[in-house]
């Protein structure tokens, strides 16, 4: 799943395994999420220019992809931890912005 919340993953994990099984496949799918983040005193800023802009093509839902994105190290940790909870395998962390202080900022975040 990209660019959603560990609830959206949650509610399409069954979904998933039970397209995987119907389709008489062996064993368990392998599970990834994505989310969005923006760290630093511009986070808001930043996503909303990025994001907001990229997706302004869906008209109202670019706003609802901004207002998804992770912008503080509590909401990180806290995408991380229910991403883990709801089975994911992988989570990918997609920056919303360019800057190369964001590595150090979500490491810090992840608590790495």
């Amino acid at each position: 799943m990209g660019g959603g919340t560990p609830d959206m993953f949650a509610e399409s994990v069954s979904k998933l395994q039970d397209a995987w099984r119907a389709a008489g496949r062996d064993g368990e799918p392998r599970t990834m999420a994505l989310f969005y983040f923006a760290l630093g005193e511009d986070a808001e800023r930043v996503a909303q220019e990025s994001l907001g802009d990229y997706y302004g093509f869906l008209g109202d839902y670019a706003q609802q992809i901004v207002d998804s994105a992770a912008k503080d190290e509590q909401t990180v940790k806290g995408y991380l931890s229910a991403f883990e909870q709801a089975g994911a395998d992988e989570v990918i962390c997609f920056p919303a912005s360019p800057e190369p202080d964001q590595v150090e900022l979500l490491a810090r975040a992840a608590g790495l």
